[in-house]
């Protein structure tokens, strides 16, 4: 990646998630930047305190969307990753990634053993409200061990799912109600067997094993054929369309949920709701998959008062991983902006594991659920 020098005009500080919780200059974009830059020209070490600058942006892309000059931020922290040493958590973050059933695993037998649990999170192995956040969830086993096919008669298309580690471990609702929507409104449906996107271990530094897994991923999809594939998850789906083309020169063709609807299908229902209803963009959606207009569109029209939300929710992955105050930080500033919402919608999973922790008196689900448990109409 060639760097672009950036002209410090500061859009990007005033948007930037760290910033806000850091209040320094070296953890906003143009400092971070700046920084990338006399570390690629050998002028500065690396070091404990350039390791926390890099690791403590959220990779959220609000940087990206909004500079004027297209400066990709979040492009040169990859590669700054890439270059500094890899201690335990980062060795972790690999290891979650390539072995995402041992990891939920490990997790659910951590939960019944105290000791163990006490103690990593008192040597900051796990972080302290890890436990708690993922304690909210079922955490059944994966829906998809093994390949699973929906036929139709005369279908209106075949689409595969990609579903992503959060909604294939903790979630599995949201996998059962998109299944029901794209069957209700006559599609095929093919679900492989699971794997992750890859997204935790380009985050920490691990770009060729995260290289071996797209191509991986790659070869799956494109041995079906599929009109393309739905992700409830926008980071799976920015990594499975804009990364894994940048970095393999394949992509996997990715589809707006809200595209495979129109008026035809009539299989919405018109409700009469007086709830209180946010939708929160997650960053992804915001800044890179721009899907959630058109969602958001399918959910007025039947009559819901919807009102539209952005801003991080301070989760990030990586980062709530390393830096668990500053995520609650961030956290804490969503809940009192929601505070008057009966309902919480969302675009990312990820974002629904740190509102159903810090908002259990308030429902919170996808907008996938949403649509299927309210929308629907029924037989």
């Amino acid at each position: 990646m060639e760097l672009i020098e950036c002209n410090k005009c500061g859009k990007c500080k005033e948007i930037c998630p760290s910033y806000k919780v850091f209040m320094s200059e070296a953890f906003c974009p143009r400092g971070r930047l700046y920084l990338f830059n006399l570390l690629q020209e050998g002028l500065l070490p690396e070091s404990p305190a350039l390791k926390e600058r890099m690791l403590s942006c959220l990779l959220c892309g609000s940087c990206f969307s909004k500079c004027p000059l297209g400066v990709n931020v979040p492009g040169f922290m990859y590669e700054a990753r890439q270059k500094i040493n890899k201690d335990l958590k980062l060795f972790l973050f690999k290891y979650f990634s390539l072995y995402p059933h041992l990891a939920f695993t490990g997790l659910k037998i951590l939960e019944k053993i105290s000791p163990i649990r006490f103690f990593l999170q008192k040597i900051k192995i796990v972080p302290t409200q890890l436990m708690d956040k993922l304690r909210v969830f079922d955490k059944s086993n994966e829906l998809t061990k093994n390949l699973r096919i929906f036929n139709k008669i005369k279908p209106k298309g075949r689409v595969a799912l990609f579903l992503g580690c959060s909604v294939n471990y903790l979630m599995p609702s949201i996998t059962e109600a998109l299944i029901d929507l794209l069957l209700k409104a006559n599609f095929e449906i093919i679900i492989p067997k699971q794997s992750c996107c890859g997204a935790p271990l380009l985050a920490a530094g691990f770009k060729e094993e995260m290289l071996s897994l797209a191509l991986k991923n790659v070869n799956i999809y494109k041995s079906f054929q599929i009109d393309g594939v739905i992700t409830p998850c926008p980071t799976c789906a920015h990594f499975l369309g804009f990364h894994y083309k940048e970095l393999t020169g394949e992509d996997i063709k990715i589809l707006n949920f809200a595209d495979l609807f129109d008026n035809s299908d009539n299989i919405f229902q018109e409700i009469k709701s007086h709830s209180q209803i946010y939708f929160h963009v997650s960053c992804h959606s915001s800044n890179y998959i721009k899907d959630t207009d058109k969602i958001a569109e399918i959910i007025k029209k039947q009559g819901v008062s919807l009102e539209k939300k952005e801003g991080c929710c301070g989760f990030a992955g990586l980062f709530s991983f390393f830096f668990e105050k500053e995520s609650m930080d961030i956290l804490r500033k969503k809940v009192l902006e929601y505070e008057k919402a009966d309902m919480v919608i969302s675009s990312c999973p990820n974002c629904i594991v740190q509102f159903k922790y810090a908002m259990r008196n308030k429902k919170v689900m996808h907008y996938i659920e949403f649509i299927q448990k309210n929308l629907l109409k029924g037989e």
